[in-house]
C-alpha cells in the first residue's frame, strides 16, 4: 500500500467543498478497492458496535423472567403412615386413666338398713300386753307378790323386750331390754336379802353392762362382728368396775356387814385386781408393738 493510501486511512472524510471533490472522490475509490469486503451474512450474528441508535428504533427487549414456581407445601403424614408393625414390636398400652373421685357429697360406705320407725312403738306395745296379762294372771291366781315378788314387775317386760328385739325390732328393743332386765335382777336381789348397800357398786350391773348385754345378744343375731366386739368390751368393763367396788366397799370399808369370803376372801380379792391389771397392762404393750 502507497504513503498516500496509508495517509487516507488515518483520516477522516471531511465535508467535499466545491472544490475539491474530483480529488476526493478519486481517493475514496482507491481506499475501497483496498479494503477487504466482507459479506452481509458473515456480520449477521455480530454486534454492530459502530451504528447509533436509530431515534424510531424500539429499545432491546429485556430479557423475560421466568417464573418461579414455589415449593408446595409438604403435608403431614397421618400417623401410623410408613409405619409398619413386625411381631415382635407391639403398640404401647394406653396410659391407665386416673379414677374420677366422686363428689364430696356422694358417699360410697354401704350402711346397712335402719330398722323401722315403728320399731319402738311395737315394742312398747308388746311390753304393756305382756305386763297386762302378768298383772291380770296375779290378780286372778290370788297370788301375794308384795312383799319378794314385786321385782317380777320389772325383769318380765325386760326379758319380753330383749325377746322382741332380738327376733324383729333389733336394737332398739334389745338394748333397752338389757338394762331394764339387769334392773329387775338387781332389785330382785337386794330385796330378797336385804343388802341394799349393795347399790353402792351394784350399779355397774345395770349401766354399762345391761347395754354390753343387749349390744352383743343383738351382734351374735346380726353377725356383726365390730358390735360383738363392743358388747364384749362393756362386758368385761362392767365386770372390772363391779370388781373393783366389790373389794372397796365390802373388803376394804364392810358397808353391808357380810363375810363373804372370810379372811381368805378379804386377801384374794385384791390379789385378782392385781392380775388383772397386770393382764391388762400386757395387752396394751402387745397392740402397741404390733401398731
Amino acid at each position: 500500500m502507497s504513503k498516500r493510501k496509508r495517509a487516507s486511512l488515518g483520516r477522516t472524510p471531511a465535508t467535499p467543498t466545491p472544490g475539491s471533490a474530483p480529488e476526493d472522490s478519486a481517493d475514496d475509490a482507491a481506499v475501497k478497492e483496498d479494503m477487504v469486503h466482507v459479506a452481509p451474512d458473515l456480520l449477521a450474528g455480530s454486534p454492530d458496535i459502530f451504528a447509533g441508535k436509530k431515534p424510531g428504533a424500539a429499545a432491546a427487549p429485556e430479557m423475560a423472567a421466568e417464573p418461579i414456581e414455589e415449593p408446595a407445601p409438604i403435608e403431614p403424614e397421618p400417623a401410623g403412615a410408613g409405619m409398619t408393625l413386625t411381631p415382635a414390636e407391639e403398640a404401647p398400652a394406653p396410659a391407665p386413666q386416673p379414677e374420677e373421685t366422686p363428689p364430696p357429697y356422694v358417699s360410697a360406705v354401704a350402711y346397712p338398713p335402719r330398722p323401722h320407725r315403728g320399731g319402738s312403738s311395737t315394742a312398747l306395745g308388746i311390753v304393756l300386753v305382756v305386763i297386762g296379762l302378768f298383772a291380770l294372771v296375779v290378780v286372778l291366781s290370788g297370788v301375794d307378790l308384795t312383799e319378794s315378788g314385786w321385782p317380777l314387775f320389772i325383769i318380765i317386760p325386760g326379758i319380753t323386750l330383749v325377746v322382741v328385739g332380738f327376733l324383729r325390732v333389733g336394737a332398739v328393743a334389745t338394748i333397752p331390754g338389757g338394762i331394764v332386765t339387769m334392773l329387775g335382777v338387781v332389785l330382785a336381789y337386794c330385796n330378797s336379802t336385804g343388802d341394799w348397800p349393795f347399790w353402792a357398786y351394784g350399779w355397774s350391773l345395770v349401766v354399762p353392762f345391761g347395754i354390753g348385754l343387749g349390744m352383743y345378744l343383738q351382734a351374735l343375731r346380726d353377725r356383726d362382728q365390730h358390735a360383738l366386739r363392743s358388747g364384749r368390751t362393756l362386758l368385761f368393763i362392767s365386770l372390772i368396775i363391779f370388781l373393783i367396788g366389790f373389794v372397796l366397799f365390802e373388803s376394804i370399808l364392810g358397808i353391808s356387814g357380810r363375810d363373804y369370803f372370810g379372811p381368805v376372801g378379804k386377801a384374794a380379792l385384791p390379789v385378782l385386781l392385781i392380775l388383772v391389771g397386770i393382764i391388762l397392762l400386757v395387752r396394751r404393750v402387745q397392740r402397741s408393738r404390733q401398731a
